[in-house]
């Protein structure tokens, strides 16, 4: 039997009489459903009419004339708390007066009768005032299922927009985790992974051959539970274990009540360690696009009041209740797209740290083709994230509002390790040249050589004046032979200290390495020069070890660098590597390389990987061509660096200020070379000012080609 026909006497349809039945009709009329009808007088119900707003919280009919009727409509549809029918009763006069009587019909105004009415007229009328009643409530039912279906796609949706929207994956299986819990009432939960088994090969035919399960977060709303992962074996004596190999939930209404047959079981040991009785229990395996189970979700305890805490196991009595199926369906279907956000963010990871292996790739390729910069690509990261996180903590001007988000950090750190990946290209001969002839080998052995030829040459032509004498005594001829020993002596270690490479060569020393080098010699019966042009070109250079073409070579490193990344399809958190990778060799002035950036072109991490690599480059003792500089040595050259407009100051000043530079040459530098600095003479440093014609060059440059 429906609701509308089974009503109790709350819930009686009340009958408001606008018109004045007679007694007769009434009493015959409601005699049959006098249980399921309220009726109320045409004085009370005028009253009801004037203060419409203390209607009753119940279903009502209103009888009325048709004279009144839509503007009672009107009325209740304002002030009415609960559904109301309309029934027009009409005298012959009255409905001659309606052209077309139906016209009054609608949602509300559901009869016309016309008097005099009888008793039976009466009671049909009321039956059809049941029945559209009951018709509403059915009506009401459909609407509120469909409002709640519609929710459940919103939330569904929003559910989706939310998990694929996080990054990381430990947050994400929280989330997963949390709503779950939250949309079922459940009052505690935990979340496994499927993985690879290390070690183990893979099978095409069993999904499950090489995987195993991992313990990744859990929750529980009455106790605290220490977690800890550990991983366990996919196999049917588990119920997670079930699930997942089944691919189905596994819903079980109490987990002390398992059927013998079920070849899973529950273990106890949990709720014993705990204190915590463990009751229905709802899991849930995520299923991939493929239908591969990539992990599980597992509730515990339905709660009939959310807010109850199960500390006891009378509480779980009282308050627990099993799954049911609505449940299930839910977080099935929650689940699934768990699972697909899962596996993109476990994709995402695995590409991550696919990128990072490339990059430490180059790197070690680096190394391996020259160890001496290999150290330098992986302390330049390291040197440039210290500095850049004393940039974000400083609450200093201009760093105040400088902050790196998750992305932004990774960003810089890539940019970093790749910093120097043009090298790879570089010919080693000349990326490791120690000494100023040195190429596949150091030539100065070639050159010792021809001045041993000169020796002999001495001594034959010494010895071939002792024979002749020509007006000459032996000690005198013995003292000429010494002096021209001497000589040459002098000349060789000159050419070797030069060759070495220093900070500076001066004209004096440039013009007695050519002097040097046109002394003749015999070989292979041909006069020939003690140094060819090349070596003197080489011996000539006045600062380092390379000549112009080769620092050009070196310097193009760069230029490489950026077009390597510039071709990377680089995702748009990553766009800024190139910027970031490229900008190092550039100075504040616009004198840099290889686009001639200014200060106020170049972005603060650009600017920080700048310094980074200034100072680990100067205080690195893995250099062939250099001894490491001394730790005050060092922060002397960058602050005239600053003073010169060729560092930020800022961030140069941030960086002794903060205590960066001497963090780093702790982990880094031998103990023998770092020794007392100066900083308050480096913070007074201030740059000159900056020419005019600096800037146009600066600006010119940008709009190169090249």
């Amino acid at each position: 039997m429906s609701k509308q026909l089974s009503r109790t006497k709350s819930e009686k349809i009340h009958i408001y009489d606008l018109v004045g039945l007679s007694p007769s009709v009434l009493q015959d009329g409601l005699k049959v459903m006098h249980s399921l009808y309220d009726y109320h007088s045409t004085a009370h119900s005028c009253t009801i009419i004037e203060h419409a707003h203390i209607l009753p919280d119940a279903d009502v009919v209103f009888l009325t004339d048709p004279a009144i009727a839509h503007r009672i409509e009107r009325l209740l549809m304002k002030y009415a708390k609960r559904r109301f029918a309309i029934v027009v009763i009409a005298t012959p006069e009255e409905m001659a007066d309606l052209p077309d009587p139906t016209e009054l019909l609608d949602s509300h105004i559901i009869d016309i009768l016309e008097t005099p009415i009888s008793h039976r007229q009466f009671a049909v009328m009321l039956r059809r005032v049941q029945f559209f009643f009951k018709d509403r409530d059915k009506f009401d039912l459909m609407k509120r299922q469909l409002i709640e279906q519609r929710d459940e796609l919103h939330k569904l949706n929003d559910i989706g927009i939310a998990l694929s929207s996080e990054r990381d994956v430990t947050k994400l299986l929280e989330m997963i985790l949390s709503i779950c819990m939250e949309i079922t009432g459940a009052d505690a939960g935990s979340v496994y992974v499927v993985e690879d088994k290390p070690g183990v090969a893979a099978d095409p035919a069993n999904y499950f051959a090489n995987k195993q399960l991992r313990f990744r977060h859990t929750k529980n709303s009455s106790k605290r539970i220490p977690f800890k992962e550990f991983t366990m074996p996919i196999s049917n004596s588990s119920i997670v274990g079930a699930a997942t190999l089944s691919g189905v939930p596994l819903n079980i209404p109490d987990v002390y009540e398992i059927p013998p047959h079920a070849t899973y079981s529950f273990n106890r040991g949990f709720d014993m360690t705990s204190g915590y009785r463990t009751k229905s229990m709802l899991t849930v395996p995520m299923l991939n696009r493929n239908k591969e189970t990539i992990g599980a979700i597992q509730l515990l305890n339905k709660k009939t009041d959310p807010n109850a805490l199960l500390t006891n196991e009378e509480a779980t009595a009282k308050y627990v209740i099993p799954f049911d199926k609505n449940d299930e369906n839910f977080i099935y279907s929650l689940a699934s797209q768990a699972a697909v956000a899962l596996e993109n963010q476990m994709l995402f990871e695995a590409h991550r740290k696919l990128l990072e292996a490339f990059i430490r790739l180059i790197a070690e390729a680096i190394d391996k083709k020259s160890p001496y910069t290999g150290g330098h690509c992986n302390r330049v990261p390291v040197l440039t994230e210290m500095l850049a996180k004393a940039a974000c903590e400083s609450q200093e001007e201009p760093f105040r509002d400088f902050n790196l988000n998750e992305e932004q950090w990774y960003e810089l750190h890539i940019a970093a390790w790749l910093h120097d990946c043009g090298k790879i290209v570089t010919p080693v001969n000349i990326m490791d040249k120690a000494t100023k002839l040195e190429k596949i080998y150091d030539r100065i052995e070639t050159v010792k050589t021809r001045f041993e030829i000169l020796r002999r040459d001495l001594a034959l032509e010494y010895q071939r004046a002792l024979h002749a004498l020509n007006g000459k005594s032996p000690e005198q001829l013995e003292a000429e032979f010494k002096q021209k020993l001497a000589e040459l002596d002098d000349e060789q270690k000159f050419i070797e200290r030069v060759n070495i490479g220093g900070e500076y060569l001066d004209d004096e020393s440039i013009e007695r390495i050519k002097r040097i080098g046109r002394r003749k010699l015999m070989i292979n019966g041909e006069e020939v020069c003690l140094l060819t042009d090349e070596e003197v070109y080489n011996l000539s250079i006045r600062r380092g070890t390379l000549t112009a073409e080769e620092r050009k070579i070196i310097n193009d490193h760069i230029v490489i660098t950026i077009e390597m990344l510039e071709k990377l399809p680089f995702p748009r958190s990553l766009m800024r590597v190139p910027e970031y990778a490229g900008g190092h060799h550039e100075k504040m002035d616009g004198t840099g390389y290889p686009r001639g950036l200014t200060r106020e072109q170049m972005s603060i991490p650009a600017r920080i990987m700048a310094i980074a690599d200034v100072f680990e480059a100067l205080t690195a003792t893995d250099r062939p061509y250099k001894r490491g500089k001394t730790l005050s040595e060092a922060m002397a050259i960058m602050g005239k660096m600053k003073e010169d407009n060729h560092l930020d100051p800022d961030l140069f000043n941030l960086f002794v200020k903060s205590g960066v530079y001497r963090e780093y040459a702790k982990m880094y530098m031998s103990p023998e070379l770092i020794d007392e600095v100066d900083e308050e003479s480096l913070l007074r440093i201030q740059p000159r000012a900056r020419k005019p014609a600096e800037e146009t060059a600066s600006l010119m440059a940008i709009a190169s080609p090249s």
